[in-house]
C-alpha cells in the first residue's frame, strides 16, 4: 500500500511539475501572440496611412501636371470621351499588342455643324505620368474611316478617323491632349 501511495504521490508530482512548465510555456506563448498581433495592427495602420499618402501624392502629381499642361485629360481605355471642341465630338482609345509590343489606337469624330467648309486640322499628344510627350498623331485624309474625297470637311458631314499612335519615347501614356485648330 505504501508504494502505491509513494508511485502515485511521485505521479501527481511529475503531473503538477508539468502543468507547471505547460502553464509557463503558455504564458510565454500568449505573450509572443499578444506582441505579434500588437506588432500586425501597427503594421496594418502604418500601411494604411502609407496608402492613403501615396494616393494624395499622386492625385498631388496628377493636378500638378494638368496644371503644368492645360487641356490634358486622362486616358481611358475602351471608353468614349466626348470632347466638344469646336468641329471634335469625340474620342476613344484602344489598347492592343502585346506586354512588349503595346499599341496605342484612337478613333475620333469629327462634325461640321456650320454652313462652311471646314478644312479639319487635328493633333493628338499622349503624354506620359510627369507630363512628358511620348507621342503624337495628326489627322489625315488617310485616316479617314470612309472613302473621303477631300480632306475638308462639308457643311452637315460627320466622319470619323482610326489609326495608331506611335511612341517616340518608350513610356507609357497617362494622359492625352486634342488640339484643334
Amino acid at each position: 500500500m505504501r508504494v502505491i501511495i509513494a508511485v502515485l504521490s511521485v505521479a501527481l508530482l511529475v503531473t503538477t511539475f508539468g502543468w507547471i512548465a505547460a502553464s509557463a510555456k503558455l504564458a510565454a506563448t500568449e505573450e509572443r501572440f499578444l506582441q505579434y498581433q500588437l506588432s500586425s495592427r501597427q503594421e496594418i495602420s502604418e500601411s494604411q496611412h502609407l496608402t492613403a499618402e501615396v494616393e494624395r501624392l499622386k492625385s498631388e502629381k496628377e493636378i500638378l501636371v494638368k496644371g503644368v499642361i492645360p487641356g490634358l485629360r486622362l486616358l481611358e481605355f475602351d471608353s468614349t470621351i466626348t470632347i466638344e471642341d469646336q468641329y471634335v465630338r469625340n474620342i476613344g482609345f484602344t489598347l492592343t499588342g502585346t506586354n512588349h509590343t503595346k499599341n496605342y489606337e484612337y478613333r475620333i469624330v469629327l462634325h461640321n455643324d456650320s454652313l462652311n467648309v471646314i478644312a479639319p486640322a487635328v493633333t493628338v499628344f499622349l503624354f506620359d505620368d510627369r507630363g512628358i510627350q511620348v507621342g503624337t498623331t495628326v489627322l489625315s485624309k488617310i485616316d479617314a474611316t470612309s472613302k473621303v474625297e477631300f480632306s475638308s470637311l462639308q457643311p452637315n458631314e460627320t466622319r470619323s478617323y482610326t489609326g495608331r499612335i506611335g511612341l517616340n519615347i518608350q513610356s507609357e501614356p497617362k494622359y492625352f491632349m486634342v488640339d484643334v485648330k
